[in-house]
């Protein structure tokens, strides 16, 4: 069953008190670390919420765990390399949507913004990038400028996080993610080429590359739904790389087969943890 709003979610129900309780709310940080994990405060009765990314990578497998872990041992340096390169890309997309055609991007990065444009330019009608561009939204945003969106599931096991482009496409309500990553992303396994090749290799990591924004996808429309109170219509991958930038158009009904994935992934996580709903103030920072 396709996860839907949560019409017994405590903030749906008491639209008279969202004003004065996200007013408060947000004279602290939107967005805190728990216990050494990105959570991000919302206005649920269980508090802060993990982000959809600490969801994705606390119930990796440990296998997957273990290899990332080796992979950074030795490959020190690129972690935090492509988190700069991140968040120049995505401060470039954040202000070319808001009306900065012409961003400072750092020549470095210049290769990996030169396709952006011609991809962002499809956007016709933007509603949020990085943070809400409509008034109506600003209760989502915290004393930090970080904007967030929260959503729970029937058990009350809620998530947050903070999505990169909602916009209107061909008359359609579309959620987007970006990446930025040094080789193109891959929508297919590399089943019919030479197990092993080099071709074969970055196939592969194009493809585990790609279904990870596939989850983080699936979580935001959710998110967006309780809060927001709209519905995505269709999703969209955006890749920026050096070599070309790529766009992977997610429909509505592969969105919904995602959301239906999403809810064991959740499921697995509050699993894992003691104490889910109980938080200690003293921890957080």
């Amino acid at each position: 069953m396709v996860a839907k709003l949560n019409t017994a979610d405590p903030w749906i129900k008491a639209k008279d008190e969202q004003p004065d309780k996200m007013r408060s709310l947000n004279r602290t940080a939107a967005r805190i670390t728990l216990n050494g994990k990105r959570h991000y405060t919302t206005p649920l009765p269980t508090g802060p919420a993990p982000s959809v990314t600490t969801i994705i990578s606390e119930t990796a497998s440990e296998a997957n765990k273990r290899k990332l872990e080796m992979w950074s041992k030795n490959n020190p340096g690129v972690k935090e390399a492509a988190a700069e390169r991140g968040t120049a890309i995505h401060y470039g997309m954040e202000c070319y949507l808001k009306g900065n055609k012409n961003p400072q991007i750092p020549e470095e990065y210049s290769d990996f913004w030169s396709g952006m444009p011609s991809i962002l330019d499809q956007f016709q009608e933007v509603l949020w990038a990085e943070s809400p561009v409509l008034d109506k939204f600003n209760f989502t945003i915290g004393a930090d400028d970080v904007a967030r969106v929260w959503g729970c599931d029937k058990e009350g096991r809620a998530w947050a996080g903070a999505p990169d482009i909602i916009a209107v496409v061909n008359n359609k309500l579309t959620l987007a993610d970006l990446k930025t990553s040094v080789k193109p992303y891959s929508r297919k396994w590399p089943k019919d080429l030479e197990k092993g090749s080099q071709e074969w290799r970055d196939l592969l990591s194009g493809h585990m590359k790609f279904k990870k924004p596939c989850k983080q996808l699936a979580a935001y429309a959710i998110a967006i739904e309780q809060p927001l109170e709209m519905t995505v219509q269709q999703a969209a991958i955006l890749v920026s790389t050096p070599v070309r930038p790529q766009i992977f158009k997610i429909s509505r009904s592969f969105l919904d087969s995602l959301r239906e994935d999403w809810c064991p992934i959740v499921d697995e996580y509050y699993n894992q943890i003691e104490n889910c709903n109980f938080y200690d103030p003293h921890l957080i920072c």
